[in-house]
């Protein structure tokens, strides 16, 4: 791994266990095995760092998706984040932790990590439409709201069952609400 890289593995496992504002540059480059000097050569700011950082968990997010076209889209997407969830953990969606913490000082990275949220709702749509041969908003709506409670159901129930729950939930309400299966 290279440096910038290092950076951004550090700063992103801080940021999502101890939060933006309470992880301070020292920790980071401690964490990266870098100087300060050299953090700064590449992310200019924190806010830089951020945005590198949400740009590459939704690349890595997803690519790990089926296409829309895939019958087992849906099923699939909760399994993707149940292998999410237990490779980075249960603390929540790192997109709505930087919308909470840079809503009202940083709109830009808060409309990113709100960018994340409209790609994945849209997403889901897709599948749903490949599915159902249609449009069908209120089924993509709910399953999107499916998706969503699970991140937080699984503080509860554990990433395994929470996403099983979720993906159970979604098979039936594409079943009663227009899909096939």
């Amino acid at each position: 791994m290279n440096k910038k890289q290092d950076i951004i593995q550090a700063a992103e496992q801080l940021f999502y266990l101890n939060g933006f504002h309470a992880t301070s540059t020292d920790n980071i480059c401690r964490e990266a095995g870098v100087s300060t000097r050299t953090l700064y050569r590449y992310f200019p700011s924190r806010e830089a760092l951020t945005a590198a950082i949400m740009d590459g968990r939704r690349e890595r997010f997803f690519s790990a998706l089926r296409p829309s076209e895939d019958p087992e889209s849906i099923n699939h997407l909760f399994d993707v984040m149940g292998k999410w969830m237990s490779e980075y953990g249960i603390k929540g969606c790192f997109f709505l932790k930087v919308w909470s913490e840079y809503a009202e000082k940083e709109p830009v990275l808060a409309e990113q990590a709100m960018a994340y949220r409209h790609a994945m709702r849209a997403y889901i749509a897709t599948c749903i439409s490949h599915l159902c041969g249609r449009e069908n908003t209120p089924l993509a709506d709910a399953i999107w709201t499916l998706f969503e409670g699970t991140l937080t159901t699984a503080l509860v129930m554990g990433a395994p069952a929470a996403c099983e729950a979720g993906k159970t939930a979604s098979r039936q309400l594409i079943h009663s609400l227009g899909g096939q299966p």
